[in-house]
C-alpha cells in the first residue's frame, strides 16, 4: 500500500495505518535527525514528537505522495527549535548503529582502492567529521542540510528563513574553515580544490 492510501484511511479513522506509515520511515527520519541534534535519545524524542505533529496536521497535506518529505520537514523544524531552546547541536561523527546505511557525506569524500590510500581516506574522514563538528552552529546546520541531508539552497533558505545568498555565504565559510584546517593537518595543499 503506497502513502496516500495509508494517508486516505488514517483520515477515515485507522489509526493502525499511521503505525505503518511510522514504521516505514522512523529509522530514515531518525537518521535525519540524529545529524542536527547532540544524542539519540533526544532525536528519537523529536522524531517522535514531529509523527504525532504530522499526526495531527495529516488532513493538511495536499499531495498524499509527499508524506516523507513532508515529515522530514516538520522534524528538521522540531530539531531546530530545540536547538534554539538548548543550544545542543551534533557531533556529526556520533553514529549509534541505528542510522540508516547507506550513502553518507563522508563515505562520497573520496573513494580508493588500495588499503593504504583506504587508511589515508579513514582518517580525512574523521578529520572532516571533528571539523563540521566544531563549526559554529549557523554555519553547521546549512553544511549538515546542504551536504548530508542533500537538501537545495532554497530548501535550506525556507527551512531556516534566512536569503539564498546568507545559505551559499555560510556554505562558503563553512567549506572554506574545513579546507583550511585539512591544509593545516596536511591532508590537502594550499592549491587544491575542496568544495
Amino acid at each position: 500500500m503506497n502513502d496516500s492510501q495509508l494517508i486516505d484511511k488514517v483520515l477515515a479513522g485507522d489509526n493502525n495505518s499511521f503505525e505503518l506509515i511510522i514504521i516505514k520511515y522512523q529509522r530514515k527520519l531518525y537518521a535525519t535527525v540524529l545529524n542536527i541534534v547532540k544524542d539519540a535519545d533526544f532525536a528519537q524524542d523529536i522524531v517522535q514528537d514531529a509523527f504525532m505533529k504530522a499526526f495531527e496536521k495529516l488532513s493538511s497535506l495536499r499531495n498524499r505522495n509527499q508524506f516523507y518529505p513532508w515529515v522530514k520537514r516538520i522534524a528538521i523544524n522540531c530539531a531546530l527549535l530545540s536547538f534554539e531552546k538548548n543550544k545542543r547541536m551534533v557531533d556529526v561523527g556520533n553514529n549509534s548503529g541505528d542510522e540508516e546505511k547507506g550513502d553518507d557525506f563522508f563515505d562520497r569524500i573520496t573513494d580508493y582502492a588500495n588499503p593504504e590510500e583506504d587508511l589515508l581516506n579513514d582518517e580525512l574522514k574523521k578529520f572532516v567529521r571533528r571539523f563540521v563538528d566544531s563549526l559554529p552552529d549557523k554555519l553547521r546546520v546549512v553544511i549538515i542540510l546542504r551536504e548530508v541531508e542533500e537538501m537545495s539552497y532554497e530548501e535550506i533558505a525556507e527551512m531556516l528563513n534566512i536569503p539564498v545568498g546568507t545559505v551559499r555565504s555560510r556554505l562558503f565559510n563553512a567549506r572554506q574553515y574545513i579546507k583550511q584546517r585539512l591544509i593545516n593537518q596536511g591532508f590537502v595543499d594550499g592549491m587544491s580544490k575542496v568544495s
